[in-house]
């Protein structure tokens, strides 16, 4: 099932059709190019246009598009403010599409927070809404022969001496057919009615009534349903697979099989539940796992990818001339992500056009994908992003939505796939696991005077981008491989600080060719990170690694503490240079009715 954006548009009662540009070999030409893990690709939405973002109906409603999507952290209630706010129309006359594939510009990966100041701060949502309304200005200017700077609006409606003009009026059966505008002037806080002002999260009613179609909730007519049959160990390969252990269970419609990926489609779910549990697979053993006891040792001896965040080139001198010193090595296991609701997806897989209901945060990367995966041409893919179980990170949405696409294929009818619990906890990208080993040295007067800090991170595939279906478990058993880690020495950091995964602890300066970007005031520092695989899928956990770390910088502060005798609070004021952070620690000891004094004195292994 496809549908066009003309005809969306026509069914929506917006006025606005055309986005696309081709060259001459009939490919998309390039409109966005970013670099990094969230870049974005050419496609059949032109974000250069206007009309790829605003779209102004009969009734003056405005209809607004972004390829960021809301996982449940807010983003539809704060950008259709946005839109409303930049167009200066009332919330309620604003509609905001997001994650549609077929009508909506590809703006990659939704992370994070990072949809907020992608769609707020760059091109995208706020330029966009910024340049409409200014279109809708000049073209009232022209109707009502006054000068664009003399204007008003509010509500809709271009007011001047001599009279006014809706943007219904204005803009009619026509579209816009401008780029967008660079220049387009934002709307200050000053003017703000809508921005800024306490509104209920708009998707709340539906939320709290139980009326809000989850990925769960999609049914497509004729459709089926599909069951997973994951191997019983890491590295396990298909043997042979008996289909006739499940002939007498009603409903069974095909046992799917292609490479190492089995999975039964049946009429209803608990039938394919039932085929599930009883297919006979046979197994081909894989590595298995490594020994507990020796798991975190491992990683220090496995082949890395180094990085070299900082290093003032002092530590080991400083070290040997400090009063005292202490060191530890903090130890931080896989963690799931143990989504109450376990994933799902539907696909609708008809010859060779497919169209997938998913709760991926990457809709047109999963579209890249699964067109790989089914060998169709890309344009013959559709993801509409439906909300599933939320995450922050990386759960098994994709990983569904391709077994889903796969199934569909297979039987040629759509297939919902869920989850079972043991699909989605042992097949999950987890947070990494890490081995954190701290150093650090005290002067005279108790403040640390040098700070290194080494850590080793597991890691296997992750989000699967545009073209790395061995990212997730489905892409590994279509025969796809992980993203390899190549083993790399580190290099001398050249350029300022950046630290995302909070690497380097916050009470290290950060200095690097005579700039510091670190938040302390530790200026002699070292801080060496090293990636090495690991046996299980992984993927950002909230907040990629900044778990792990802050877990150990926070606890190793905490044992500086107890050995310089020093409030905890104060000895983290001390050394920070960050006014924010230092300012976030005042009113938290505030809030808490901190009792400032030492620690209470306890024994001290450095372990």
């Amino acid at each position: 099932m496809t549908v066009s954006r003309r005809d969306f548009l026509k069914g929506s009662g917006a006025l606005v059709v055309t986005f696309s540009s081709f060259s001459a070999s009939g490919f998309a030409t390039s409109f966005i190019t970013a670099q990094g893990p969230f870049d974005t690709h050419p496609s059949h939405i032109d974000p250069k246009k206007l009309d790829s973002w605003i779209a102004i109906a009969g009734d003056g409603s405005v209809t607004a598009y972004t390829g960021k999507v809301d996982m449940g952290q807010g983003m539809i209630t704060a950008q259709t403010q946005l839109v409303a706010e930049e167009v200066c129309v009332p919330l309620n006359r604003v509609k905001l599409i997001f994650g549609d594939t077929s009508i909506c510009p590809d703006q990659g990966t939704t992370s994070g927070s990072q949809s907020t100041p992608t769609n707020f701060n760059t091109t995208g949502l706020a330029q966009a809404a910024a340049t409409a309304r200014e279109a809708l200005v000049a073209m009232a200017a022209k109707r009502l022969g006054e000068p664009a700077d003399q204007l008003t609006v509010s509500d809709g409606v271009v007011t001047g001496k001599s009279g006014h003009v809706s943007y219904a009026e204005l803009i009619g059966s026509k579209k816009f057919s401008l780029e967008l505008s660079p220049t387009a002037k934002r709307r200050t806080p000053a003017e703000w009615k809508v921005l800024g002002k306490p509104v209920p999260s708009l998707d709340r009613p539906a939320l709290m009534t139980a009326r809000f179609e989850f990925v769960h909730n999609v049914r497509v007519p004729g459709m089926l349903h599909g069951r997973m049959v994951r191997p019983p160990e890491v590295g396990a390969t298909v043997a042979s697979v008996d289909e006739n252990s499940v002939k007498q269970i009603p409903g069974v419609v095909k046992v799917v099989r292609r490479e190492n990926l089995v999975g039964v489609v049946a009429e209803k779910q608990w039938q394919a539940i039932e085929a599930a549990r009883k297919l006979k697979v046979r197994w081909n053993p894989g590595p298995g796992l490594p020994q507990r006891a020796t798991f975190f040792e491992g990683l220090r001896k496995k082949p890395s990818r180094d990085a070299l965040l900082v290093d003032s080139k002092d530590v080991e001198n400083q070290l040997a001339r400090a009063k005292s010193g202490l060191k530890a090595s903090y130890v931080y296991p896989h963690q799931m992500h143990a989504s109450i609701g376990s994933s799902c997806a539907v696909a609708d897989v008809t010859g060779d056009k497919a169209t997938l209901w998913s709760a991926t945060q990457s809709p047109y990367p999963t579209r890249s994908v699964v067109a790989k995966l089914l060998n169709l041409p890309l344009d013959n893919v559709r993801v509409i992003y439906t909300r599933g179980s939320g995450c922050y990170g990386l759960n098994g949405a994709d990983a569904v939505s391709f077994d889903a696409a796969v199934m569909s294929q297979a039987v040629g009818k759509p297939v919902r796939v869920q989850f079972s619990r043991q699909d989605e906890m042992a097949w999950e990208n987890y947070g990494s696991a890490c081995v954190i080993d701290q150093r650090a040295g005290l002067g005279a007067d108790g403040a640390i005077v040098a700070w290194e800090c080494e850590t080793w991170a597991a890691s296997r595939g992750g989000r699967p981008g545009y073209e790395q279906p061995g990212n997730v478990i489905t892409g590994v058993l279509l025969g796809f491989q992980p993203e390899p880690i190549t083993p790399r020495a580190a290099v001398e950091p050249t350029s300022e600080l950046r630290n995302r995964s909070n690497l380097a602890p916050s009470y290290v300066a950060g200095c690097i060719g005579g700039k510091c970007g670190g938040s302390g005031k530790v200026r002699s520092e070292r801080v060496l990170s090293h990636t090495v695989e690991g046996p299980f899928f992984t993927g950002p956990l909230r907040s990629p690694l900044r778990i792990q770390n802050t877990f150990a910088h926070e606890c190793f502060m905490d044992e500086l503490c107890v050995q310089a005798k020093a409030d905890p609070v104060a000895f983290r004021i001390q050394h920070l240079s960050d006014t924010r952070l230092v300012d976030v620690l005042k009113a938290a000891s505030e809030k808490a009715k901190w009792n400032a004094g030492p620690p209470h004195s306890r024994a001290v292994s450095g372990q």
